[in-house]
């Protein structure tokens, strides 16, 4: 008998409604009181979204957004900075860590998941595929970005579908770094992605686009699913997040914390994504005072960045130290960032300490 998954589409929801149900059904699952969970999730008004690590003000042209009644909020998984227009379909895999279903490293784990779209994405007439890091293309162009997220016992894998996407409003909305361009061999973002209305002539009704993605997840998965609305627990859990989740305090939780002394800052660009690294550094002392460390990467756990901003306070500013501090703060096998390594990271801070002796000169 296949096992039985919950489908749970509450339609259009606002950024803080959306970003604060992530935390509730990862919450729910993780403490056992709701089966695995398929979710698909809407925006209303239209919204732009930093990563978890990310900085609004770095990341989103807010001014714009705030001009066109865009919504900024952020996401408990990582990455980078996204625009939900009110077509755009977001979809969620909610799931126990030791199902049998999953095992495996983080790389894997996202290949495996991304079958379920593309298998969805075929029956609309779409042919995909799987792209390492973490894309689902279609000849060459992205149609869905994904990413995750854990807690406890439980983890979430989220992406999207571009139905009907307005890039024009996209371009205005984010930040889009160019360095992050660097060697894609295309010569604008417009080639680069691609929606439902462009390859089909027409744009899909939604419920077509929910029902294809949830038959793919089925076949893939080897479940079935159950439509069902929010638990009494998960709605309870919603009303007592949502005011944090709509407040400064989580909307700019990071952001520059020592925006009253002189800073460096230094962008690194890995396999992974960008690491974004702020340091205030005592140069004739040459040791580092504080870090902050953001960008458009995921890492498990998410406390690890944090683990190694403390970790680098008072650190030394030589290169052999700042390695073996990173190194450190990641050996144990349990951190897991997909597509950078700790030397990664440690070329990052000495990226930003050479800035800071340079400065001073």
């Amino acid at each position: 008998m296949k096992p039985t998954w919950r489908k749970l589409d509450l339609g259009h929801k606002t950024a803080a409604e959306n970003m604060t149900l992530d935390e509730v059904v990862l919450t729910a699952c993780s403490q056992g009181l709701i089966p695995n969970t398929l979710r698909f999730l809407q925006f209303r008004p239209h919204c732009a979204l930093v990563g978890f690590f990310q900085e609004v003000d770095k990341e989103i042209h807010v001014d714009y957004c705030r001009q066109h009644q865009i919504d900024i909020n952020r996401r408990i998984t990582g990455g980078g900075a996204i625009y939900f227009d009110e077509t755009t379909l977001g979809w969620e895999i909610i799931a126990l860590k030791n199902d049998p279903l999953f095992h495996g490293p983080v790389e894997e784990l996202y290949s495996y998941l991304c079958q379920g779209v593309i298998k969805g994405l075929g029956y609309l007439g779409v042919k995909a595929r799987f792209r390492p890091r973490n894309d689902i293309e279609v000849d060459g162009r992205k149609i869905s970005g994904t990413g995750g997220t854990e807690l406890e016992h439980a983890f979430l894998f989220q992406g999207t579908v571009l139905v009907d996407f307005n890039v024009d409003t996209m371009l205005n909305a984010l930040n889009i770094p160019v360095k992050k361009l660097v060697g894609k061999e295309v010569s604008s973002i417009r080639e680069r992605v691609v929606c439902l209305r462009e390859l089909l002539g027409y744009v899909p009704a939604g419920e077509a686009v929910k029902d294809a993605i949830a038959k793919g997840f089925a076949e893939v998965l080897g479940v079935k699913f159950e439509e069902s609305g929010l638990t009494e627990q998960e709605e309870k859990m919603l009303s007592e997040r949502l005011p944090y989740f709509a407040s400064r305090d989580w909307i700019d939780r990071v952001h520059k914390k020592e925006s009253q002394r002189k800073s460096v800052s230094a962008i690194y660009k890995g396999e992974g994504g960008l690491i974004r690294t702020s340091l205030v550094v005592d140069v004739p002392g040459n040791r580092i005072k504080s870090a902050l460390i953001t960008g458009d990467f995921f890492a498990y756990p998410g406390r690890i960045i944090m683990d190694l901003e403390a970790a680098l306070k008072d650190c030394r500013a030589e290169a052999a130290v700042i390695r073996d501090v990173v190194r450190q703060c990641f050996s144990g096998g349990n951190a897991q960032i997909p597509g950078l390594t700790a030397d990664d990271f440690s070329l990052a801070v000495m990226e930003a300490v050479t800035a800071a002796r340079e400065a001073k000169d």
